[in-house]
């Protein structure tokens, strides 16, 4: 009876191989984002002449953030994934619909609370101001946990709705046009209310947040077990249209959960007003607290946004000089906090999801756990990954976006740069003189350059005439000035552009969707096809979404009128592609490109605030539904064409 050994490896090849692995997996990811980042430092630098702020943290977050993906990723391959194929396919011969659906909500809503995306939106809270825009700072700082919940939840549902229309077969475009039409009608309403409009572009965003590496291979996993139980009429495209559900019932459950916190928050207005007697209550509601409200109103003293006298009517039993001061710690304490709030994120997004997946295997199917050294390893490598991952987002590719985000008017506007700001002393009004500038007559003054002499702009604002000292600012030209805003606009726009199709190339989920395609259509539609198309829709979408922020247009119309193309193009598509095409939404706004989409369009956004900012990632998931969709039209009347013209051919 032949018996199995151990083979025993020496440590020198155990040490090559794990180094084979590592420069493998974290190879894969740095590919994945050198382009981004590469181009992001380069634009900001050379381009828009800004330097990177901080670039030993950035430096140290990209590199976390590669380390993480790669961890994270091949956590979930040899631990979770496998978990949820074996359930995918064995679930729906051994229980019934019902429990199917119980199974799909929850793992729903376990697999959202496991995207790394997810994170994102937590840390968006301090881009808020809470008497700007009172609901949308609720949402995304004290109620961030309620937001993630109704997310959740909607993922959930979309998840056990795909159950149901697996196991009844029913085709995707009926829930198409029941969900997306009502999703921009309320769009258009929200855009009445001050407060609504603002969490309208965040209620959206989460659409795209949801659909990531972890949520997408197990709710396709799932969907093709059930239809092959079935007998689906294509098994190759049975898991298909989960994503597209997953990503707009989010949406809705959005939309829902600011309908029912708005009685509770005050309208949008001034810092006063909102820390007025009148608006109290609600005012405590939005803060969490009297402290934390009296927190919020010293921090807008120390901003400026409210005078020290309204404050001290308003809150006599607080200093806020002292809350000021009481509010800091040691750098230490507070990098401290940071990594062991990551540390228990990270724990609470992978082991809730892995329970459940072990529980449904072992006590439900009565199955037994293979590989448990790969499980645990994987889970390990899992926890590990999101951990850096987030982390390392924080002080990476966030920061380098946001930077270039706040750097991109440079292109179109003047720029004060006090960087650059002198004290000249001694300035009388006799060094004050009259003269024709670009701008036309204004006052200047003389000093000593390294060339000689210079002009100076005199404004009198900025001098203090009894001592003569005189504050002088430099602004400096827009880039494209020359050219006029116009060209500072389009180039600011052709920037986004390329990040969003840069971006888009990295994600790992658009290259396994497109395999899908490739298979499903016999090699009619390439990978290659799809994966630029998706690419150039999601630059479209990023110049559209940023054109909203840079002349205030309402996000209503720049989703509605896509949305319309999209819906009437679905019409016409097959109903197998037009799953895909709907699917290449989800799939294309993942943990690289969502992150770096928020923080740039917060970035940009910053000075409109940062309801504008949301709404991009939206308007970047529509476009490339509207790009597959009509390239596959084309190709289809393409080959109809040849078809008939050949036929006409032999019959001639």
């Amino acid at each position: 009876m032949p018996t199995s050994t151990a083979v025993r490896i020496p440590f020198r090849r155990k040490l090559a191989m794990i180094g084979a692995w590592g420069r493998s997996r974290l190879g894969a990811q740095a590919r994945a984002v050198a382009f981004v980042v590469v181009y992001l430092v380069l634009s900001q630098t050379l381009l828009l002449d800004q330097p990177i702020r901080d670039p030993l943290s950035v430096v140290v977050g990209i590199a976390a953030t590669i380390a993480g993906l790669a961890f994270f990723l091949e956590g979930l391959f040899l631990g979770v994934m496998p978990l949820g194929e074996r359930c995918g396919i064995r679930l729906p011969g051994r229980v019934g619909p019902v429990v199917i659906a119980v199974f799909a909500l929850v793992l729903g809503v376990t697999a959202t609370l496991a995207e790394p995306a997810i994170g994102i939106l937590k840390l968006q809270g301090g881009s808020a101001r809470p008497w700007s825009t009172p609901l949308l700072y609720l949402l995304l700082n004290r109620g961030s946990g309620w937001l993630v919940a109704a997310v959740a939840a909607g993922v959930g549902l979309a998840v056990a709705l795909g159950v149901f229309r697996f196991l009844h077969r029913w085709p995707l475009k009926p829930f198409i046009y029941a969900l997306i039409p009502p999703l921009v009608a309320v769009t258009f309403l929200f855009g009445a209310d001050p407060n609504l409009k603002a969490v309208a572009g965040l209620a959206w965003d989460t659409g795209g947040v949801t659909t990531g590496p972890v949520t997408v291979p197990l709710v396709i996993a799932l969907g093709i077990g059930v239809s092959r139980i079935v007998g689906s009429r294509s098994d190759a495209s049975g898991g298909l249209g989960v994503v597209t559900l997953a990503s707009a019932l989010p949406v809705a459950a959005v939309f829902a959960l600011a309908v029912a916190l708005l009685p509770s928050v005050p309208a949008p207005g001034g810092p006063a007003a909102f820390f007025s007697e009148a608006e109290r209550e609600r005012a405590v509601f939005v803060a969490g607290s009297e402290e934390a409200l009296a927190e919020l109103a010293a921090g807008a003293v120390a901003s400026g946004s409210l005078a020290a006298s309204d404050f001290v009517a308003l809150f006599p039993d607080y200093d806020p000089l002292a809350i000021a001061s009481g509010g800091g710690g040691d750098e230490g304490t507070e990098l401290r906090g940071r990594l062991g709030d990551s540390a228990l994120s990270a724990l609470k997004a992978v082991l809730p999801l892995a329970f459940v997946l072990i529980v449904t295997l072992v006590f439900l199917l009565k199955d037994r756990l293979v590989g448990v050294d790969e499980l645990v390893l994987g889970l390990v490598f899992a926890v590990l990954g999101l951990f850096l991952f987030n982390f390392g987002m924080e002080k990476g590719l966030t920061a380098l976006g946001a930077q270039a985000g706040a750097s991109l008017p440079r292109a179109y506007e003047r720029t004060e740069r006090p960087d650059r700001a002198l004290l000249l002393r001694g300035v009388t009004e006799a060094d004050v003189v009259k003269a024709v500038g670009p701008d036309g007559p204004a006052e200047y003054i003389w000093m000593d350059g390294a060339d000689g002499p210079v002009a100076v702009p005199f404004d009198r604002a900025l001098w203090d005439e009894a001592s003569g000292a005189y504050r002088y600012v430099p602004v400096e030209r827009a880039v494209f000035d020359r050219w006029g805003r116009n060209a500072g606009f389009a180039a600011a726009l052709l920037f986004v552009f390329i990040l969003g199709f840069g971006a888009t190339l990295a994600e790992p989920s658009l290259s396994a969707l497109g395999t899908t395609v490739e298979d499903l259509t016999t090699g009619t539609y390439k990978k290659s096809t799809l994966v630029g198309m998706v690419a150039v829709g999601v630059g479209l979408g990023l110049a559209f979404g940023f054109a909203s922020i840079l002349f205030d247009l309402p996000l209503a119309w720049v989703l509605g009128v896509p949305y319309a193309l999209a819906l009437v193009l679905t019409a016409f598509a097959p109903e197998d592609f037009a799953a895909i095409a709907w699917d290449s939404a989800g799939v294309t706004t993942g943990p690289i490109t969502v992150p770096l989409v928020i923080a740039t369009g917060l970035g940009i956004g910053g000075r409109a605030g940062a309801a504008s900012s949301f709404g991009v990632v939206a308007a970047a998931s529509v476009f490339p539904v509207v790009a597959v969709l009509g390239s596959g039209l084309w190709r289809t009347a393409r080959a109809r064409s040849a078809l008939a013209a050949m036929s006409q051919g032999g019959r001639s």
